[in-house]
């Protein structure tokens, strides 16, 4: 399952730039990749672990965040796989495959 997190925030004054740099460094912090500018991506292990996942950056984000724009998506792992790049490439996050987890 992935998670995936599209943001405007705004950077006029240095202190909105500040909170901008700091918000990326965070989702880095929780494993997030870069998709794109302002589009990062995670995947989960199950529905419920991307359901945490999600809950923990809507409790985060209403902390810390206050003005701005901040998308979420959840979508499987077949939905990923499937999106289409246009132009450019995929970043080198994307071309790996998730490993799979072993459970027995």
């Amino acid at each position: 399952m992935w998670h995936m997190i599209m943001f405007d925030l705004p950077t006029k004054r240095k202190k909105d730039k500040k909170r901008y740099h700091w918000f990326h460094d965070e989702l880095e912090k929780e494993g997030y990749v870069m998709i794109q500018y302002s589009v990062y991506a995670k995947v989960f292990s199950s529905p419920e672990s991307a359901g945490y996942g999600k809950k923990r950056m809507v409790e985060f984000v209403g902390k810390n965040v206050k003005h701005g724009n901040i998308r979420m998506l959840m979508f499987t792992d077949k939905q990923f796989a499937n999106m289409k790049v246009i132009i450019g490439e995929k970043a080198e996050e994307e071309k790996n495959e998730p490993k799979q987890l072993l459970l027995f």
